[in-house]
């Protein structure tokens, strides 16, 4: 796998883990959003309009996001819905929904998948990634995934002319 691919991955799992514990632990989370709903019965809470989360140099953007509670109060599943745009430092990507299911520690970007690394981008209707495996799926159901890639300049040794 390229290693410009494994970056990308590799940035998601530290932007959903982000808003889990992971990379910048001790960095807080800030949730704003238009409405909060939360419901301990139901074991949800819910942001409405026009949803962005930081932490650290994480911001993700979306119409609504939905954190799913267990019993315990933990967070299970995390899902943004509607705009999902989302950065951290020179990455950034974008789908029509993202979910994070935390106990098989996997992420799914679903419809108009985009991830971008300075000029590199990698496309699909699907995007899912294993976090603990490093496996990636790139799934084109609509239309066939693309991927560009720009090689890197290497800098010639002894030849400063």
């Amino acid at each position: 796998m390229s290693a410009v691919l494994v970056a990308f991955l590799l940035f998601f799992s530290l932007s959903f883990g982000a808003v889990n514990g992971g990379a910048d632990e001790n960095k807080p989370i800030v949730i704003e959003a238009d409405t909060l709903e939360y419901s301990k019965k139901d074991g949800f809470i819910l942001y409405k309009g026009n949803v962005v989360v930081k932490k650290g140099d994480f911001v993700l953007r979306s119409d609504v996001l939905k954190i799913y509670l267990d019993e315990n109060g933990d967070i299970k599943k995390i899902v943004a819905i509607g705009n999902v745009r989302f950065t951290k430092g020179n990455r950034k990507g974008r789908s029509d929904r993202a979910e994070y299911y935390k106990d098989k520690n996997y992420i799914v970007l679903i419809g108009n998948a985009r991830l971008e690394q300075d000029n590199n981008i990698i496309e699909g209707d699907e995007i899912i990634y294993y976090i603990d495996t490093e496996k990636a799926e790139v799934v084109g159901k609509k239309r066939r995934v693309r991927t560009i890639f720009f090689p890197e300049e290497k800098e010639k040794k002894g030849n400063n002319r």
